[in-house]
Order: C-alpha cells, then sequence, then structure tokens
C-alpha cells in the first residue's frame, strides 16, 4: 500500500533544503541552530545536539537516513490510503520538518488524507509555512518554498482530468462552411475590370470610325483602374467573411 522507503530523489529534496551546514575546515560538521532556534546537525537532525558538538560526514548521512526511516514509519503507522512514490516522499520531507507527533497526527492534512481527499492534501500541505522566530509565529521564506516543492511532488502522480473519461477536446476543431467565391464582391470587381479593358481594346479598334475613340479609350481605361481596385479591397473583405 505504501512505498517500502523514500526515493533518491525526495532524499535529494530534504538535503537542498535542510542543508549541509557548518562544515569545519577540519573536514567535521559543526551543531547550529536553525532559524526556529533548535539545535541542529546534519540535515536537519535534532534529536541529542547540542552546542559545540561534531560529527563526520558519514555520520550526517547515517543521521539523515535512521530519521527518514522513522518519518517512514509514522507514516505506514497513521496513514491508511495507498500511496504513490511521490506522496510518500513528500509526506516523509513533511513529517521530517514538522515532527511526526502532535502536529502532525492531529493536523486537518492527514484527516483529509486518510479520507481519500487526495486532492485537498497540497493545500494543506502549504498552510504549513510558519515558525516560531523570536517568540513569534511567522511565515518563512525557506519554509514556503518547501511546502511549494512538498505539494508539488505529492500532486506529481495525481490523475489527470483527461484521464477520467470526460468529454474529449477536439484536436481539429471545424471551421464553418466558407462562402462561394462566385456570390463574392470580388468577382464583382473583377468583371467590371474586365469589362472595362475589353471596351478599351475595341476603342481601339475604332479609332479611324469614331470620332471621340481617344475620350472613349480614356473613359475605359479609368474604368478598368477602378475595377481592379474594387477587386483587390472586395478580395480583402470577402476574406475577412469567409470567402476563400
Amino acid at each position: 500500500m505504501h512505498p517500502k522507503n523514500i526515493s533518491e530523489d525526495g532524499i535529494a529534496l530534504i538535503k537542498k533544503f535542510e542543508g549541509l551546514h557548518k562544515v569545519g575546515k577540519d573536514g567535521l560538521i559543526h551543531s547550529y541552530r536553525c532559524p526556529a532556534g533548535v539545535w541542529s546537525i546534519s540535515w536537519g537532525h535534532t534529536k541529542g545536539v547540542r552546542s559545540g558538538m561534531k560529527i563526520t560526514v558519514e555520520e550526517a548521512e547515517q543521521f539523515l537516513r535512521d530519521d527518514l526511516a522513522d518519518c517512514g514509519k509514522v507514516i505506514k503507522k497513521h496513514v491508511h490510503v495507498p500511496l504513490s512514490q511521490g506522496q510518500y516522499d513528500a509526506l516523509v520531507s513533511f513529517v521530517f520538518n514538522i515532527g511526526g507527533g502532535k502536529n502532525f497526527l492531529s493536523s486537518t492534512l492527514l484527516k483529509k488524507l486518510n479520507k481519500g481527499l487526495y486532492d485537498e492534501c497540497p493545500e494543506q500541505i502549504m498552510r504549513w509555512n510558519k515558525a516560531r522566530v523570536e517568540g513569534k509565529l511567522q511565515p518563512l521564506r525557506g519554509l514556503t518554498r518547501r511546502r511549494s516543492a512538498e505539494a508539488a511532488i505529492f500532486s506529481r502522480d495525481a490523475q489527470l482530468p483527461s484521464d477520467d473519461g470526460g468529454p474529449e477536446m477536439p484536436q481539429k476543431p471545424s471551421a464553418s462552411a466558407p462562402k462561394p467565391l462566385a456570390k463574392s464582391k470580388t468577382m464583382a470587381g473583377v468583371g467590371i475590370a474586365g469589362a472595362a479593358t475589353a471596351m478599351n481594346e475595341m476603342a481601339g479598334q475604332l479609332q479611324g470610325l469614331v470620332a471621340y475613340a481617344d475620350s472613349l479609350k480614356l473613359v475605359f481605361l479609368l474604368c478598368a483602374i477602378a475595377g481592379i481596385a474594387l477587386a483587390a479591397y472586395a478580395r480583402v473583405k470577402d476574406h475577412s467573411e469567409g470567402v476563400h
């Protein structure tokens, strides 16, 4: 029902946010106070840590593995619904940070999770971004970033909306049927231009027979130009109206 262990990606996430602080020039890791004022060492290890404590990198790694195993035991004991690897990793990181005692056991997150309300859990994770600093409970930027990462990992294996059997989105939306070009304004303009051009040619052939042939040629030429302009304008308008 639950993964056996936290994944290497989950461990890397915890290491990133906890950080391996206070590595001395001697290669040993020194204890330090976290932003909440708790003495820590290794990657957020707090049990039995005191001021001036020093350990090796190998000891720090073992502290982390032991702490994560303890978090896993809490989750396996108190979470009664199946978990994916991503959900398990996110919860181990979460419990490692807030503790596996009253904070987690009385949380709304655990209640909703055990009801199978997986989609409401990321929001509950995000609520835990505060810590006491100088006696006051206030949001911490680092905790907000960590909660965001945990919420994202928890949601990573969630079912996508397209998997629930709902209506499918068409891959090729169909357009409305185009209007026939024969009925468009473009054809009217082309017709005017064509007729005027033909009449202009006829005026040239009647040069010797009609006294005003030159004047007619000028009129027909202007009509042809006007027809071409009308055709160009109408084509743009037809295209905008769906005429092809």
